[in-house]
């Protein structure tokens, strides 16, 4: 596993992760699955979180570094998920 990314490289997972995301959960069927509260977003990025958390407490790092790296992956597309279904405020300079 790569220990260091660029930027361009880590946004490439993130779209790959969100592909597959929407196409997991037919997202884009026009059914409405997918779309969720703030509330439900954060609370999938909390079991990830958690998840990722449990491994690190049961596993050396060489066995759990990946598997957290892993959730890192799907946390992140679920923010930028929630934030294409509900937009942000931008970072006030």
């Amino acid at each position: 596993m790569n220990l260091t990314m660029t930027r361009p490289e880590v946004y490439n997972l993130i779209d790959g992760e969100r592909n597959y995301q929407d196409d997991r959960w037919n997202a884009n069927s026009g059914t409405g699955e997918g779309w969720h509260s703030p509330q439900e977003w954060l609370s999938f990025i909390q079991d990830y979180t958690n998840e990722a958390l449990h491994v690190g407490t049961r596993q050396a790092d060489r066995y759990a570094l990946e598997q957290q790296m892993v959730c890192m992956r799907k946390i992140a597309a679920l923010a930028v998920a929630a934030m294409e279904q509900h937009g942000a405020p931008a970072r006030k300079v």
